[in-house]
């Protein structure tokens, strides 16, 4: 009876073993399942958080694209705005000078439409020779009569008043004397600014004496002059001119032609009709 009780309680046990396996894989199912959702939803956040830092690394990529596509086109812009700029800035400037020219041109024309008269008073003081002191007084008269761009001629007359002495041969001899003839001047000019020219003359004079000039010379002779000058045109048709000019005076001949030199001042006056 014992032994059949035992045999009962272990067939019990063998049939008990498989259910409570069975149980034990049911009870442990939901916490698998559990942890599989788990480590499902951390996958998933985690693709999810790489989407969304890709996505964000892609728009910052994109507004720095935009904003540098924004400054270049900012810097093409401006530079394109400043050659405009450059291009357009000279066009007033152009403009100014043009109206100056046609205004100085316009000018030179009513000036010089008719030509001008121009009276110079200079005084030439002997100089470089020690036997042969002679000064001159001069008074030249001239009408400008044709203009080659920066070169005017201009024809005239030329009264002279000499005074002082030669010594040559060791002998005093007296060196007053009045001349008088025609005059030629060649004058290249050259604007300064605002109403001042510059100007170079170079003027030549056959002269007529009262008699031989200077002592032991000739009645007749020639004046020659060189130097620059300045001129300032006070109003539209007048000036006011000073020049230093260096002169040589001679007949021309290789006997009784006891030449002299010297430099002085010359002041004119000239007026344009």
């Amino acid at each position: 009876m014992k032994k059949q009780d035992s045999y009962s309680k272990y067939k019990k046990g063998l049939f008990l073993l498989p259910a409570a396996a069975l149980g034990l894989m049911a009870w442990q199912a939901p916490l698998v399942s559990a942890a599989s959702v788990t480590s499902a939803e951390q996958a998933q956040n985690v693709h999810v958080e790489a989407v969304q830092n890709q996505t964000q690394a892609a728009a910052a990529l994109k507004t720095e694209q935009q904003a540098k596509t924004a400054d270049s086109a900012a810097g093409v812009e401006a530079e394109n705005a400043g050659s405009q700029a450059e291009s357009v800035k000279p066009v007033p400037v152009m403009k100014r000078v043009q109206a100056l020219d046609a205004a100085k041109a316009s000018q030179a024309e009513t000036r010089h439409a008719d030509g001008n008269i121009e009276v110079q008073l200079e005084y030439l003081d002997g100089r470089f020779f020690k036997k042969r002191n002679v000064d001159l007084y001069n008074v030249h008269v001239y009408k400008q009569y044709k203009e080659l761009g920066a070169l005017s001629l201009h024809y005239g007359l030329t009264f002279e008043r000499a005074l002082g002495y030669t010594t040559e041969d060791d002998i005093y001899r007296d060196a007053e004397a009045v001349g008088f003839g025609p005059s030629y001047m060649l004058r290249w000019t050259k604007h300064v600014s605002g109403k001042l020219d510059a100007s170079l003359d170079a003027t030549g004079s056959v002269l007529a004496y009262n008699h031989a000039h200077p002592g032991n010379g000739r009645a007749f002779g020639f004046l020659w002059r060189i130097g620059p000058r300045l001129t300032y045109n006070y109003t539209a048709r007048d000036a006011l001119s000073l020049a230093y000019l260096f002169h040589h005076s001679s007949n021309g001949f290789s006997t009784h032609n006891p030449g002299y030199n010297g430099v002085g001042f010359s002041l004119g006056f000239t007026h344009w009709y």
